[in-house]
């Protein structure tokens, strides 16, 4: 069985490779349009408007692109999450989505240098906090953004306790529910934030890190091509023209250093009234024209160690066995996931058994509240009612003063997601055992009562446990959804397996990899819950009955 799951494993991960995509010119006016992704959540450089459409300053600089190259652009919304994976899947040409060229990232795809804007890393927090120093952030809550490139470094760097969001709006939303004590997130999109009346009395408190170009990307095999060639050219004009400026005023930005930098080095002339920033002879503009502000993280590369070199000679970017910090994170999500499962596993059984005899009691209003219950959790979407408890329950109930001295909810996020995800998982719980309750022949109802057991004394001694053998392979399979549930519990920024994972795989670009190994995670866990509830099964049967 052993080999079994392990030849799966190596034909999962062998499979999904790219296919033929558009990467230079010819091909993309053969096709007759360009698909250009950006950000739909990053106002005012990309983000919807009330009628649903998608606009803001990168969304007209990728309409200038497909008027350059010729042909209708078809724009996509993508997320930080993301945004590398489209290129990679082919489901985009280009992408110009807020993305910070760094090292990691481009070893995943292609960065069209020179970069059009750039920005670093800030907080966002309560002007109250008085927060002066990074180092103050050691060991406290801090809310981020999932696929942003600073994530890990600043992170490890100050040792935060980040709470990552798939939404920025939810990122936000949990700051302003005390959540945490600050938003991790670029300064320039900080600072637009904070000219709204709806952020009065927060701040951006701290000095600006790593400030990082924004480039445009493109897939590694465009690079040196004439698809790159253009692009480059573009925002060499963009800064030339003062376009980008221009941009930033239009949309509201307040005006940076770098493209004021920017646009003085582009449109410096030298003695023969040449651009000093040009193509030389090798077709490439000078190093000066394009501060990359890539090449410090570069700086003294780190040596792989024997397992690293060997996985990645085999085509394994398994960073979870070499890399300590991802390693670490793995494991704290597979802890997670384990006592998530366990804690929503006993509050739903628990009560699946209380709502069970509810249904059966002879006082009708209680009857109806407990059907009640069951209707509604159990036709309501499980992660609108965890959104329910997190952010509408949560948010009324009282702060707590934590050990640092910051207010903090009384019930974090792994909590809800017990509360929440029993409560749904229970609803079905309870229709299983009522069903295998009424399976349980009568006369032994009667015989319980003229033994002298009170209605609830015969519940729990007699009815039950004979209930529990009829329902036994029902339950198996609610026990196992609530299992494949937990990954839910990321959405609210439950560190357990799935939100690890999507922590590490944006970047560190191995989506398969993780994937694959997410899945035979679950299904090793899964396997487990089944084996248990089999042997359990066999325990109750009772002689004479069944195979």
């Amino acid at each position: 069985m052993l080999r079994t799951l392990v030849l799966s494993l190596l034909l999962l991960l062998t499979i999904g490779g790219p296919v033929m995509a558009a990467d230079d010119l010819a091909a993309l006016r053969a096709k007759g349009q360009v698909t250009i992704a950006v950000k739909a959540d990053y106002p005012p450089w990309g983000f919807r408007d009330p009628q649903g459409r998608l606009i803001g300053m990168e969304i007209d600089l990728a309409q200038d692109i497909a008027r350059r190259i010729g042909v209708p652009a078809q724009i996509v919304a993508v997320q930080s999450a993301n945004r590398l994976e489209v290129l990679r899947q082919n489901q985009a040409d280009i992408v110009i989505a807020t993305m910070g060229d760094n090292a990691s990232r481009r070893r995943i795809i292609g960065m069209v240098e020179p970069h059009y804007y750039a920005s670093g890393i800030n907080l966002l927090a309560r002007e109250e906090l008085r927060i002066a120093r990074w180092e103050d952030l050691r060991g406290m809550p801090v809310c981020a953004k999932q696929g942003a490139y600073f994530n890990k470094s600043v992170a490890r760097r100050y040792d935060l306790d980040l709470r990552i969001f798939k939404e920025t709006r939810n990122a936000k939303l949990a700051l302003r529910d005390h959540r945490c004590v600050g938003f991790l997130f670029d300064d320039s999109a900080i600072a637009a934030d904070l000219l709204q009346p709806e952020w009065q009395g927060y701040t951006m408190p701290l000095p600006t890190l790593d400030e990082i170009g924004w480039a445009i990307g493109i897939r590694q095999q465009a690079l040196g091509g004439d698809l790159d060639r253009l692009l480059s050219d573009a925002v060499a004009e963009w800064h030339r023209e003062g376009l980008l400026l221009a941009l930033e005023a239009k949309w509201g930005i307040k005006q940076t250093g770098f493209l004021v930098e920017m646009n003085q080095l582009w449109r410096a002339r030298d003695a023969n009234g040449d651009y000093i920033c040009r193509r030389g002879a090798d077709g490439s503009f000078p190093m000066a024209c394009r501060p990359t502000r890539v090449e410090a993280q570069q700086a003294a590369p780190r040596q792989p160690g024997a397992l690293e070199a060997w996985l990645k000679s085999a085509g394994l970017n398994l960073t979870i066995l070499y890399d300590p910090y991802d390693r670490a994170q793995f494991l704290r999500g597979l802890a997670n996931t384990i006592l998530l499962a366990l804690g929503c596993i006993v509050l739903s059984v628990a009560i699946g058994i209380t709502g069970a005899w509810l249904l059966g009691v002879g006082f009708p209003p209680v009857r109806w509240m407990a059907t009640a219950y069951v209707e509604f959790f159990r036709y309501t979407p499980p992660l609108v009612q965890l959104y329910f408890f997190f952010f509408g329950i949560g948010a009324m109930l009282p702060l707590v003063t934590a050990a640092n001295g910051v207010e903090t909810p009384l019930m974090g996020g792994f909590a809800w997601a017990v509360i929440a995800l029993g409560i749904y998982a229970g609803a079905s719980n309870t229709v299983i055992f009522r069903a295998g309750i009424d399976a349980v022949p009568a006369d032994i109802h009667d015989s319980a009562v003229a033994l002298g057991y009170s209605p609830l004394q015969a519940y729990v001694r007699i009815i039950l446990p004979l209930a529990l053998r009829n329902c036994l392979a029902a339950l198996n399979a609610n026990l196992v959804n609530i299992v494949k549930a937990t990954g839910l519990a990321s959405a609210i920024a439950v560190p357990e397996l799935l939100y690890v994972t999507n922590q590490i795989w944006p970047e560190e670009g191995n989506t398969v990899e993780m994937m694959n190994v997410l899945l035979v995670i679950f299904f090793l866990l899964v396997s487990v819950l089944v084996y248990g509830m089999h042997r359990l099964e066999k325990r109750l049967r009772i002689p004479g009955q069944g195979g």
